[in-house]
């Protein structure tokens, strides 16, 4: 059987729906909206992966907020809870190590640097574990937002069971999935970067402009006095604030906007994935899947 090209049958299904990109463009400008943003994007996004997963190949849904299932928001929200839960855990466990690593440098700078390196070195060992547990509970974290989409049941995606079952039933599949995605938004990362770098660059060009165009020596600025200084700052916002404020605004949207078209890819993406489990003859959530029941290949 001919491998899935999950990115690639993802990307094709997102440029060839009409309209896709102001839909991007709305969905990252909803997802300023805490909560309710994510849930929005969340029921959207992963009810289009459900129809693939069904076999039922479609555009994008026309309306974000079409709610044409009528559980749009009870799977944004359902979906939501489980991305919480999936990062609050690893997120503790790395915040128990940031602390063990901040105790065990304050004890090799008090001079107790055997038992300080000790913490310090099982601090960064823990604070690891929390990286991996947290890029592994992201992938099962996907596989649970299909099946919460399927069944439309926040228990569905906490069956750790039937999502370990999936993972290992396709281990390269998902994997495949997980490494691509890294690699899409390792390139946004540089990206985005490259803006950040270019608009700190232009807003102090525009900052000095000003103070270059008010009149101030800048060749000066050692010898001033600290009220001098003070007004030389003031001076300094006042001539870069706009232009920050505006750029900055603008570069965070682009980063909302990069971010929700890696995760139109992953969703849709998952929802191939999941195409391969049979979901049409799926029954109750504690049933065995199709794979479940086959007999073992010789």
């Amino acid at each position: 059987m001919q491998q899935i090209q999950y990115f690639k049958s993802a990307w094709g299904d997102i440029k060839n729906s009409p309209g896709w990109f102001g839909k991007l463009c709305l969905l990252a400008l909803i997802n300023f909206i805490p909560v309710f943003g994510q849930i929005v994007t969340y029921g959207y996004l992963y009810g289009w992966a459900r129809e693939i997963a069904w076999g039922t190949h479609e555009p994008m849904p026309a309306r974000v907020f079409g709610n044409e299932d009528g559980k749009l928001y009870r799977r944004g929200w359902f979906i939501l809870v489980l991305t919480f839960v999936a990062s609050l855990i690893p997120g503790i466990v790395m915040q128990i190590g940031t602390s063990m690593q901040g105790v065990g440098i304050w004890g090799v700078a008090a001079s107790s640097r055997a038992a300080g390196s000790v913490m310090a070195g099982l601090g960064s060992f823990i604070y690891v574990i929390g990286i991996v547990g947290a890029l592994l509970l992201a992938i099962f974290a996907w596989i649970g937002s299909m099946r919460i989409s399927i069944y439309d049941r926040l228990s569905a995606g906490f069956q750790i069971g039937k999502l370990w079952s999936m993972f290992r039933h396709d281990t390269n599949g998902i994997m495949r999935i997980f490494g691509m995605n890294l690699l899409v938004s390792l390139i946004f990362g540089i990206i985005l970067s490259i803006l950040y770098f270019a608009l700190v660059l232009m807003v102090m060009i525009a900052g000095f402009a000003g103070l270059a165009a008010s009149g101030y020596d800048l060749s000066a600025m050692e010898t001033l006095s600290d009220a001098q200084a003070t007004r030389l700052m003031l001076q300094f916002m006042a001539s870069a604030g706009v232009l920050g404020f505006v750029g900055t605004i603008a570069v965070v949207y682009v980063t909302f906007a990069a971010s929700m078209f890696v995760s139109m890819l992953v969703a849709r993406a998952m929802g191939y994935w999941t195409l391969q489990f049979d979901v049409p003859h799926w029954r109750g959530q504690d049933d065995p899947m199709p794979f479940e029941n086959a007999p073992p290949m010789a």
